[in-house]
Parts: structure tokens; C-alpha cells; sequence
């Protein structure tokens, strides 16, 4: 838990010598440490190989085709925790498979196991693990309006493999370590600490950062490549950016941010895409001819009655409510906060920098809310006029702690409400100090909804589906976006979903996704 810094907030009741020989000795240990490091960096010169896919010189040297294999399969598990698991629908991943591998037909490195795999996540992006384990969220598939689309994605990620970027990375990563061990080797013998030598990262979480420019651009290229050999249009992969950057200024005012920065989790920010980008896309369509199948209402077809937004399994958002039908609770967020569900959290936050996160942990032995949160959970925190409360006959405990934040002083408050077998459900508002008074009350009223539902109000929560339809001569797409769990936002969504410009209407019988529940 991070420090954080408020004004004092109302109740929350329901109411010698031989010393000199030894640094010597370490001295030269050091010293020949580093002679052995500085030995291992010259000689990666002679790692450089040229990559089938892109015809040029690469740094992949600490990492072969095999290694990429073995990384890709003891990573996968870690990217299904990460995001839901797999979509299960049967039909659908053998749509996205079949196609991935049409497309893998023509890549340069058949060695690979190619395995393409739908995340269950309503987070828009598509990412790959080195060896060949390609991903794609259905987020992401309900943006799409076309196969060629959909494979111009796929091709992408494929051509990330190909290219063996993630070798390039993490081999980049390795050189830069050893040159870390220098330096550090230097600072040991002055006495400082060695933790600047401990900088590593998982493959799995490298897997959704950000590539290089370069990287992304190539990427783009080979894709193209890859699309056209399998018979697709090339232009769908411009097409798609497009929607993609339209996506991410609507996701953009919706969470409160300026309209040029997007989320962290967005494809915009793990494969940074511009304007220029997209005019080099097309430029290099374009010198492939434009040719090739685009296979709009066959995609259609497929994604039709897929799920849309939260699965119930993970809990649902509504608005500003948050219920878990399996758990059986529900809360509501402050007004004007936007919540975002994963499966281990829910975070929120509003325009203004406030912030709410809300997940459940293990007690630990702990047999009240109140020795759970100072005790177990905020052990280590110098927590304010801890109290003991009541939360709809549930056994609760808040305290409020002092920190600093990114942007300065900041303010937590911190309540743990008694779950069932040994677990307790946590809620941690965050506030910066200067507006600790305003959010005080919206803070406590969202805490105090917490509560369970019954098992009736649990069976009728069910997911949103998106369903592929017919316009008629009325319709409108006021009408046709109020469905949508966006508020304001509707009829933006609505756009998007379906590639449509700002002031362009619809048309009889035009094929639009709309999502009901």
C-alpha cells in the first residue's frame, strides 16, 4: 500500500588493518568480475544474424528460435491469469485460428507452434509472446468490421514474431544488465548498494509494452506482406488503424483525459499509432495493389451474440455500480467516476484526480475487520482514528492514511468489510490533500453501499451481447446507441462500433452492431 495525505475526514459510522586487506580483496574480485563482464559485452558482436522476415541484421544473439518457443509456452498461463482467460466459444477461436494460421502459412519461420488465442477481456488490444503465441481480445473483435481487418491485426502480431522483436528486447535488455554490472561493480567498491543491478522484467509483461517505433513500423510492413499472400486486402490494416485512433479519443473523453493521451492499456499506447503511421500503412497497401478479399458479413456473421463488455464471472459494471453475482455483493462509485473491472480489481477515477481501487484479500487469522486492517492489511501504515463500524449487518473497519503522491500530497481512506470463509473485501479511496473535504462524504456514501444481494438479484445479472442487425427505414442512431453502458458517450460508441464518420447516417438495411443485454 502507498503512503498517502488528507484533512482530518468525518466519521464513517453508519452511523584495524586487516579490515583494509579485506576491501582490497574485494576490490580485485570486482575488478576481475568486471574484466569477465566486459568480455561477454564485446563479444556479442559476433551474435548478430540476419532475420528471414525482414531481411536485415539483428542483435538476437542470447536468444534462439527454441528459447522463443520455451518463453512462449511458460509465459502463456501468466497472460490467461492476466486477462480473463480464453473466450470460451468454441466457433469463434476456431474462426480467429484458422484464419492466424492462413497467414502464418506465408511467414518466413515455420518453426513455430503459431497458436492464436481470443483473451476474454473487453480492453481493446492484441499483443504476441516471442515463439509464436498470438492474442487478441474480443474488445478488440468487436471493433473490427471486416476479416481483412481482423487479419491485418492478426499479421501484425504475427510479423512482431517473425521479426523476433521480442528477441531483439529482451537480448537488448541482457546487454544492458551487463553494462549495469559494470557500473555497479564500481559502486560496491565505494560502498553504495548494488539494487541498481536488479532490473529485470517478466516476458509476459513485456509482451503488452510498447515496441519501438521502428519495430512498429516493420511490423506494419511485413504484416502487408503477410495479409496479401493470404489473399486479404491490404488496405483493411489502414482501415482498421483508423477506427482504432477514433476508438481511442472517444475512450479518451470518457475516462477524463486529454484528448491526445490514451489509456495504458489501449493498443494506442502498446503499439503507438499516428496519423503519419497510418498514411505509411496505406501508402504501402497501396503498393501492393489493394487487392484481395475483405469479407465484411462473413466476419459479421462470427461475432454476432458475442460477448460484450465485463463477464458476470469477473463481475459487471453498470454506470457506477459494480456487482458480482458468483460473490454475491454489490457497491456504487462515487458520481462521475469511471470503473474499469479486471479479474483481481476494480479501479476508478475521476477527472480530477481522485481515485478508488476495490479487490479482496486473504485474513490471514485476522477475526474482525478491525485487527484486519491494522494488523494485516495496513500493518506497516501509520493509520488515523481507526474505527469499527457496520456496513448492512457486515463487520467493517476504516481508518485514513497520509501519504505523498505522484502529484503531491495525497489522502487514503482505507475500509475493509468481513467477507465469508476468511477473506475480506477492500476498498482504498484516494484523494489529493487539497480535496481530501470534497470527496469526503462521496467517499463514505460509496463504502456505506456496499452489500450483498440475494440469489434472485444474482440470476438476473447477465452480460451485454453484441448483436449484428438489419437497419429499418426509423431507426436512428440515438435509438440504436441507448443500449450501450456509456451514459453520454452512446452515441460515440455507437460510431465507432460501426465505422461511421461524425455526421454520416445510416441506411436501410445496413448491417450494424448493436448490444443489448
Amino acid at each position: 500500500m502507498r503512503r498517502l495525505v488528507p484533512s482530518r475526514p468525518k466519521s464513517w459510522r453508519c452511523r584495524s588493518a586487516m579490515c583494509l586487506e579485506r576491501n582490497n580483496a574485494l576490490n580485485r574480485r570486482q575488478l576481475l568480475a568486471g574484466l569477465a563482464a566486459g568480455a561477454a559485452l564485446t563479444g556479442t558482436a559476433g551474435c548478430v544474424a540476419t532475420n528471414a522476415a525482414s531481411g536485415r541484421q539483428s542483435f538476437t544473439g542470447f536468444q534462439s528460435v527454441q528459447d522463443d518457443i520455451d518463453l512462449g509456452r511458460a509465459n502463456h498461463p501468466k497472460i490467461l491469469r492476466s486477462f480473463g482467460g480464453a473466450y470460451e466459444d468454441g466457433r469463434l477461436s476456431g474462426y480467429v485460428q484458422g484464419i492466424g494460421l492462413r497467414l502464418a502459412a506465408g511467414a518466413e519461420y515455420q518453426q513455430y507452434p503459431y497458436r492464436f488465442t481470443i483473451l476474454n477481456s473487453q480492453i481493446v488490444n492484441a499483443f504476441a509472446l516471442p515463439g509464436g503465441f498470438i492474442y487478441i481480445t474480443r474488445g478488440l473483435l468487436s471493433l473490427a468490421s471486416s476479416e481483412a481487418e481482423l487479419a491485418g491485426v492478426l499479421a501484425h502480431e504475427l510479423a512482431h514474431v517473425t521479426a523476433r522483436h521480442g528477441a531483439e528486447r529482451q537480448s537488448a535488455q541482457q546487454v544492458a544488465q551487463i553494462g549495469l554490472l559494470l557500473g555497479a561493480i564500481g559502486l560496491q567498491a565505494a560502498g553504495l548498494p548494488s539494487g541498481l543491478m536488479q532490473i529485470s522484467q517478466t516476458t509476459a509483461l513485456a509482451a503488452i509494452k510498447g515496441y519501438s517505433r521502428e519495430h512498429e513500423f516493420e511490423a506494419d510492413t511485413l504484416g502487408i506482406r503477410y495479409m496479401s499472400r493470404a489473399g486479404y486486402n491490404a488496405d483493411a490494416m489502414a482501415t482498421f488503424l483508423s477506427s482504432l485512433r477514433e476508438h481511442s479519443q472517444v475512450e479518451a473523453r470518457v475516462l477524463g483525459l486529454p484528448p491526445g493521451q490514451v489509456d495504458e492499456f489501449n493498443i494506442m499506447s502498446t503499439h503507438p499509432r499516428t496519423v503519419e503511421r497510418v498514411r505509411e500503412a496505406q501508402q504501402a497497401a497501396r503498393q501492393q495493389g489493394g487487392e484481395g478479399r475483405w469479407r465484411r458479413n462473413q466476419y459479421l456473421d462470427q461475432i454476432d451474440g458475442m460477448m460484450f463488455g465485463d463477464d458476470p464471472k469477473q463481475g459487471i459494471v453498470r454506470d457506477q455500480v459494480f456487482t458480482h453475482p458468483d460473490l454475491r455483493i454489490q457497491f456504487r462509485a462515487p458520481d462521475g467516476f469511471h470503473l474499469r473491472n479486471s479479474p483481481t480489481m476494480v479501479e476508478g477515477r475521476h477527472p480530477t484526480g481522485a481515485a478508488m481501487v476495490f479487490d479482496a484479500g486473504p485474513g490471514r487469522g485476522a477475526a474482525t475487520a478491525h485487527d484486519y486492517l491494522r494488523h494485516v492489511w495496513a500493518a506497516k501504515s501509520r493509520l488515523h482514528d481507526l474505527e469499527s463500524l457496520t456496513i448492512h449487518d457486515q463487520d467493517a473497519a476504516t481508518a485514513w492514511i497520509e501519504g505523498r503522491g505522484s502529484e503531491g500530497p495525497t489522502h487514503i481512506r482505507a475500509l475493509a468489510v468481513k467477507g465469508q470463509q476468511g477473506m475480506y473485501f477492500r476498498f482504498l479511496f484516494v484523494a489529493p490533500r487539497a480535496r481530501a473535504g470534497r470527496w469526503a462524504k462521496p467517499f463514505r456514501q460509496s463504502g456505506l453501499s456496499f452489500r450483498r444481494i440475494s440469489k434472485r438479484a444474482a440470476a438476473k445479472v447477465r452480460a451485454y451481447r453484441l448483436l449484428v442487425v438489419p437497419a429499418r427505414a426509423d431507426d436512428s442512431i440515438s435509438g440504436l446507441a441507448k443500449t450501450l453502458p456509456y451514459g453520454r458517450f452512446n452515441e460515440d460508441w455507437f460510431r465507432v462500433l460501426n465505422d461511421l464518420a461524425p455526421n454520416q447516417g445510416i441506411r436501410k438495411n445496413q448491417r450494424l452492431k448493436i448490444v443489448a443485454d
